[in-house]
């Protein structure tokens, strides 16, 4: 008898949803209000609409869900503060992003440009995940990664190639996989700055942009010392919510040359690098744990926000969990 497996959620995020409707105006009005105002277009007026909206927002980005019944359409016109990432979770949905037409299913998504017409055509049962990114933050993202100023608005091709929409469809599982289990993210900001930065980064790096080309030169290389001086950073500010964003402002080294050096000289990531000194304060921590002390306190004191994420990352490095640490350290002084 093989494994069993939790089949998806039918309707993503319906821990979030913030509207449900039949009729056309109000879907209308519910859209205005969470992406921007448009003109509303329904072939068949007397089919079911059966409208249904979720959004979870985070800090520069939201994740929603949109679904309709009857085929609709509806026009954006320029979106100008936002990009869209679109993905479907059923159905069929075809965008025309300035002259370029972009059919999303299950296996094809894509994403906008704020500077560009934006034009939605929903099939029949359909439903739109949307990973909406404010444009400010993404475009600032850019300049950390590559270190150098944007002379013209971020601009995408819109359709996702094949590895990369699985890539990124793996990425934002992740997520969606928290916010349906029910975990409020909102009370963990590390770990919304961290699964944003990834986004904005993964989006960045692997959807072709007109700034594409300054991810293919080689970034500058960065000395010796001032890898050095990023880790002590690192080290002494481990609790706080650290982001790459953070390290690129304090060291004044761009983000594709903190990626390439602890790459090439630390086998590791520098986000990958601060879990790790998180990691190893908690353990140091929990074998001089007083008797008041609990496995929960400790894991935020050192910077974690997600007690069920920092348990497995501990076993996984310890190989062992961190309550058993602390019951070994209190048996030996025992």
């Amino acid at each position: 008898m093989g494994p069993t497996t939790t089949a998806r959620p039918v309707r993503p995020l319906s821990r979030y949803q913030i509207a449900a409707t039949h009729r056309a105006d109000e879907a209308a009005s519910f859209i205005s209000s969470t992406y921007c105002g448009h003109e509303i277009r329904l072939p068949d007026r007397t089919a079911s609409l059966r409208f249904r909206l979720c959004e979870a927002p985070l800090a520069r980005i939201s994740v929603g869900a949109l679904s309709f019944d009857a085929e609709i359409g509806y026009d954006l016109g320029e979106t100008e503060i936002f990009y869209l990432v679109q993905l479907a979770a059923s159905g069929t949905i075809r965008y025309v992003n300035g002259n370029e037409l972009c059919v999303v299913t299950p296996r094809q998504g894509m994403v906008t440009s704020p500077t560009r017409p934006l034009s939605i055509q929903y099939g029949p049962s359909s439903c739109g995940l949307i990973v909406k990114i404010r444009r400010r933050a993404l475009e600032r993202h850019l300049q950390v990664l590559t270190g150098a100023p944007l002379t013209a608005p971020l601009t995408f091709d819109p359709r996702f190639g094949p590895k990369f929409g699985d890539r990124y469809r793996r990425v934002l599982r992740f997520l969606l996989d928290d916010l349906e289990a029910g975990n409020s993210l909102g009370d963990h900001p590390v770990l919304v700055t961290n699964v944003e930065d990834t986004l904005m980064t993964a989006l960045l790096v692997g959807q072709p942009h007109n700034y594409s080309r300054q991810f293919e030169d080689r970034p500058p290389d960065v000395a010796p010392r001032q890898l050095r001086e990023v880790e002590d950073y690192i080290r002494a500010h481990a609790a706080e919510p650290l982001s790459i964003d953070d390290l690129v402002r304090y060291s004044g080294i761009s983000g594709r040359s903190l990626f390439r050096a602890f790459r090439s000289c630390r086998r590791t990531s520098p986000m990958a690098f601060l879990r790790a000194v998180r990691l190893d304060g908690a353990r140091a921590r929990l074998l001089a744990a007083g008797p008041g002390d609990s496995v929960t306190d400790i894991a935020l004191e050192c910077g974690f926000e997600h007690l069920g994420r920092f348990s497995k990352e501990y076993a996984r490095r310890f190989a062992e969990a961190p309550s058993t640490t602390l019951r070994h350290a209190r048996c030996r002084r025992g």
